[in-house]
C-alpha cells in the first residue's frame, strides 16, 4: 500500500507543478501562475497549502492504492473534483474531513484563483486519535469503520473564526524562513483535535442539556471567536443563541471547562500571541487588536498564560 507521503509526492511530481525549492512548487507555465507549499511533519502530517491562478481550465488526473484522513479548507475559488465517482467540491467558507482509500481523483481547476489549505493524516495517527478522543466503548470512529470499504466519504463543516486564526497562522509560517515545524505541527493538530470533537461530538454531554443546547452552546463560542474585540454581553449572547443567560453560563462552563469570560480571555490572548509572532503590531497595538484599552491590564494577563511579558515574546520571534 501507497504511504501517505509518497502520495504526495507523486502528486507533485506528476501533475501541474515543478518544484520550485524545499517547500514550495509552481505550476507549469502553460497551466498558471502562484505556489503550492508542502511542509510534512514529525508525525507525518502533509501540510499543503495552494495559492494559484489557472490560465485557463485545466483538468487531470490522479490516481492511488492509499488511503488517507484529509482536513481541508477553501478558502478562495472553486475546484471541481470527483473521487471515485463521487463529488467533492467544497465552497468558499467551507471544509471537509474526508476519508479516501484506493481511489481515483478527477480535479477540473477553473479558469480564476484557488486557494486552499489541506492536512493530510496518516490512518494509523488518525486511529490514535479517534481511540483516545471516544468517550465510551460505544462511540467507535476509527478510519476502517467509518469508510466501510468505500473509497471515499466526507464530512462537511462551516469555517470558524478559530479554525480560520489557526489556518491563517499556518499559512504565515510557509512564507516565513524562521518557521518553526513544530509549532506548524501543533497548529495541525489542534485543527485535528478541533474538527474531530466538533464532528463527532466526542464531549459528554452535561446533564440537563440537550443535543440542541450543545448546538447552540458552541454557536456561542463561534460568536466570541469572531466579536473578540467588541463581543456582546451575556444576555445579547444568550439572546444571540437562543438560550437563556442562566443556561448559557452553566452549560459553558460544563461543556468547555470555563467561563464564557474566562474563554473570552483565552481567545484574545491566543490572538494576540499570533500577532507577536508574525511581528505585525507593536504590544500596545496588539493590545488593542484583541480588545483591551488597557495595555497593563493585557501585559498581566499575557505573562499569566504565557510566562513571559508580551514585549519579550516580540523579541523572542
Amino acid at each position: 500500500m501507497e504511504s501517505l507521503g509518497s502520495i504526495y509526492r507523486r502528486y507533485f511530481d506528476e501533475t501541474l507543478f515543478s518544484q520550485k525549492n524545499g517547500i514550495s512548487y509552481r505550476p507549469r507555465s502553460e497551466v498558471g501562475a502562484g505556489n503550492a507549499y508542502k511542509v510534512t511533519t514529525y508525525s507525518g502530517i502533509e501540510i499543503v497549502y495552494h495559492d494559484i491562478r489557472y490560465h485557463e481550465p485545466y483538468p487531470f488526473r490522479f490516481a492511488s492504492k492509499g488511503r488517507m484522513v484529509e482536513l481541508q479548507f477553501t478558502l478562495s475559488g472553486q475546484r471541481q473534483v470527483m473521487v471515485s465517482g463521487q463529488d467533492h467540491e467544497i465552497p468558499v467558507g467551507q471544509g471537509a474531513l474526508a476519508l479516501i482509500q484506493d481511489f481515483e481523483a478527477q480535479f477540473y481547476p477553473p479558469a480564476q484563483q484557488y486557494g486552499s489549505l489541506s492536512l493530510a493524516i496518516p490512518v494509523s495517527l488518525f486511529d490514535y486519535a479517534a481511540n483516545e478522543l471516544s468517550t465510551s466503548p460505544h462511540t467507535n470512529f476509527e478510519f476502517n469503520r467509518l469508510i466501510n470499504g468505500q473509497a471515499f466519504r466526507r464530512y462537511n463543516f462551516e469555517n470558524d473564526a478559530r479554525s480560520m486564526a489557526l489556518v491563517k497562522q499556518l499559512i504565515a509560517d510557509f512564507e516565513n524562513a524562521n518557521r518553526s515545524p513544530l509549532m506548524m505541527e501543533a497548529s495541525a493538530l489542534e485543527l485535528l483535535n478541533m474538527h474531530l470533537n466538533q464532528l463527532f461530538l466526542l464531549a459528554p454531554r452535561p446533564n440537563g442539556l440537550s443535543k440542541g443546547d450543545i448546538e447552540k452552546l458552541h454557536r456561542a463560542k463561534q460568536i466570541l471567536e469572531s466579536c473578540m474585540t467588541d463581543p456582546p454581553s451575556l444576555l445579547a449572547l444568550a439572546k444571540m443563541v437562543g438560550l437563556n443567560d442562566f443556561k448559557l453560563k452553566k452549560g459553558f462552563k460544563a461543556c468547555f471547562g470555563m467561563t464564557v469570560f474566562e474563554y473570552l480571555r483565552h481567545v484574545r490572548l491566543d490572538h494576540a500571541m499570533r500577532l507577536l509572532r508574525e511581528q505585525e503590531a507593536t504590544v500596545t497595538e496588539t493590545a488593542m487588536m484583541v480588545g483591551y484599552s488597557n495595555v497593563s491590564a493585557f501585559s498581566e494577563q499575557f505573562i499569566r498564560k504565557f510566562g513571559m511579558k508580551p514585549s519579550a515574546m516580540k523579541k523572542y520571534f
